[in-house]
């Protein structure tokens, strides 16, 4: 299973997954044999073992992490879905049972995402990490969906809601793991529409999580929608600046 990259250049699923088990296990046998090694180096050597360790040693697990996160977003076809969230018609005069059509084909993707690891030849543990990077990327995308939203009303809110509801539903029959609180962070930036003006700027510090261009579109929606002053909107971004 290639990527899509030229010829030659490609590495499948399960040649990615080994190189990251390799450097890891290399990573472990180091740090187990740390002490011994210093034992048999000088003392005017120990500066140099220790920035081996911390430099390269010790940036394995961000290595596997970054290289697992690539992959999944090569696997998971779901770059276009930010246009297709903020493009929804959010003022709604009532909220229906209906939910957008986006979470229907978002689940495809993701059904499809699951079925390319499956026959990856990876081990589970590994299929399972990366279901869980996909997780964290749907979520991701989603908020800055949310965020690039320009015309929404409480009706169009309650829909937001309602999309993930179902979207969280529908995960969780291809995610063993616990999807709500995967996608918690989508649920809190939903709910922080309903916040008073005067909690914006506390809010932004308490969540780190979110971009401040993301802060910054939630802020310019509400003032928007909800009438704020001008010089109140412009107080509140300044704050979060």
């Amino acid at each position: 299973m290639n990527f899509g990259r030229p010829s030659g250049t490609a590495f499948s699923l399960k040649e990615r997954c080994v190189a990251v088990d390799t450097i890891s296990l290399v990573a472990r046998i180091l740090n187990r044999s740390k002490a011994h090694l210093q034992s048999m180096l000088l003392q005017s050597n120990s500066t140099v073992l220790e920035d081996f360790y911390v430099h390269l040693v010790d940036a394995v697990p961000d290595l596997t992490e970054h290289v697992h996160h690539t992959t999944v977003r090569l696997l998971l076809h779901i770059n276009g879905y930010v246009d297709r969230v903020a493009n929804c018609k959010w003022e709604v005069k009532e909220l229906g049972m209906e939910h957008n059509g986006y979470v229907d084909l978002l689940l495809g993707e993701f059904k499809h995402f699951k079925t390319r690891l499956a026959h990856g030849g990876i081990r589970k543990e590994t299929r399972d990490t990366l279901l869980d990077y996909g997780l964290d990327i749907v979520a991701e995308t989603l908020v800055e969906g949310l965020s690039r939203v320009k015309r929404c009303n409480d009706e169009g809110r309650a829909l937001m809601s309602l999309d993930l509801q179902v979207l969280i539903n529908g995960l969780k029959h291809f995610a063993s793991l616990n999807v709500k609180s995967k996608l918690q962070m989508v649920e809190t930036f939903i709910k922080a529409y309903y916040l008073p003006e005067t909690e914006y700027v506390h809010w932004a510090r308490g969540h780190p999580e979110y971009s401040k261009s993301q802060v910054v579109g939630l802020v310019n929606l509400v003032a928007s929608m909800k009438g704020w002053k001008r010089k109140t909107r412009l107080e509140v971004l300044e704050k979060i600046e």
